[in-house]
């Protein structure tokens, strides 16, 4: 009887995958195929199109790395109660694999903006990019970091739960770099909205974690005892 939800939620997480790197794909290809293009040659609301696009898809990637780390702390921490039930919970902490897709597109749609003038190189290697290399090198180990996380819920079985504890702990690290890379890095991150959202999103995840850490610290006092 339980196989069957845990079934459909491996196959609803295979297609969102699946889903992501076909989009992923085409976008590459598409980035490659006008990467020779020089920027005079380009039409200006093609131009445009790709800025938008590169705009959507990081932020996109961002507030679902933000909703799933947000579901991920209140899981862990048990703040959800009957106020935020695990029905809901759980499929918003099953969206890091959609993150890492838009991510993914993100990085791929960056490679048809011919004024930043990214190369396939400096999307993979941190920091070598010429357009604020510090702060989209932030944005690139967040990207694998995120990987990294996402590969090891799949290989738990593997490595064993220690192991994925200690990966799956780097989540927090990716949110704080993807956070710091849309701020310093987004080229309309100066705008009140994003502003406003990065802070809102930003101190979410702050006051869970600091929740968290006061509920672990508190309940070793009660296992000394019972102990």
């Amino acid at each position: 009887m339980s196989a069957r939800p845990l079934e459909s939620d491996t196959r609803g997480l295979g297609l969102i995958t699946l889903i992501g790197g076909a989009i992923g794909g085409a976008a590459i290809a598409f980035s490659f195929a006008t990467s020779d293009l020089r920027a005079p040659a380009m039409p200006e609301e093609l131009t445009r199109l790709i800025w938008y696009a590169i705009r959507v898809a990081g932020v996109s990637a961002y507030l679902a790395l933000w909703l799933t780390t947000v579901a991920g702390l209140v899981i862990s921490g048990q703040f959800g109660g009957r106020w935020v039930p695990g029905a809901l919970l759980y499929p918003l902490h099953q969206l890091g694999d959609l993150a890492l897709s838009l991510a993914v597109l993100h990085a791929a749609l960056l490679l048809g903006d011919h004024y930043a003038g990214f190369t396939p190189e400096s999307l993979v290697v941190p920091f070598t990019a010429t357009y604020r290399p510090l702060w989209t090198g932030l944005g690139i180990l967040a990207l694998y970091l995120s990987a990294a996380v996402f590969w090891s819920v799949h290989l738990r079985p593997r490595i064993g739960y220690r192991a994925w504890r200690s990966i799956h702990l780097a989540s927090l690290l990716a949110f704080a770099f993807a956070l710091t890379h849309g701020l310093a890095a987004g080229t309309d991150s100066t705008a009140a909205p994003l502003r406003l959202m990065y802070l809102v999103t930003g101190q979410t995840v702050v006051v869970l974690v600091a929740l968290r850490l006061w509920r672990a610290r508190s309940r070793r006092p009660e296992a000394a005892v019972s102990a």
